[in-house]
């Protein structure tokens, strides 16, 4: 490995590092979130956390996945490329759950229609991303083809998430 690739590698971990180490301060800070009722509020609470988790379903576990948006849209891709995965059971069955800082949202999932046209902006909304967490040596891997290919937009549900939360204010 050359030389810089080496120390652009090394560079970004520390900033990585210490971002995740205080995130569940500045998520303190913060104070409370809501539950999402629109796609501009879902894009906005995506934008405002930095832990991201998706399940395909309502009974597989939460897994962290990174979410980019570009304007009211939501996206994710695969980094992981195993024949069973939660990319092939969302093109089976659209429905599943985010979880954001807490917040629990179902949502269905599929390929963009727009698929060819939306790549390039959801390649430097990644690129923006990586490089604010400080890890732009994940870039490549980000934006590969196959990464491309595993595109998929997240759409908030009709039905809203019912938890104990909202039960009790009810």
């Amino acid at each position: 490995m050359a030389k810089a690739s080496l120390w652009n590698l090394v560079s970004g971990i520390p900033k990585l590092i210490i971002g995740t180490a205080i995130h569940p301060l500045l998520r303190t800070l913060k104070g409370p979130m809501e539950q999402p009722q629109t796609q501009s509020e879902l894009t906005n609470l995506v934008n405002q956390t930095r832990v991201h988790e998706i399940r395909a379903g309502y009974t597989h576990r939460f897994i962290r996945l990174m979410f980019v948006t570009v304007d009211d849209r939501v996206f994710c891709r695969r980094y992981q490329y195993g024949e069973r995965s939660w990319h092939s059971v969302f093109l089976s069955d659209s429905g599943g759950q985010l979880r954001l800082d807490g917040i629990v949202a179902n949502i269905d999932a599929a390929p963009p229609i727009d698929m060819d046209e939306i790549i390039p902006a959801v390649d430097q909304a990644y690129a923006d991303a990586l490089k604010k967490l400080g890890a732009s040596f994940m870039l490549s891997g980000a934006v590969e083809k196959r990464a491309q290919d595993s595109t998929m937009e997240i759409f908030l549900a009709d039905e809203p998430v019912v938890t104990a939360k909202t039960l009790s204010r009810r």
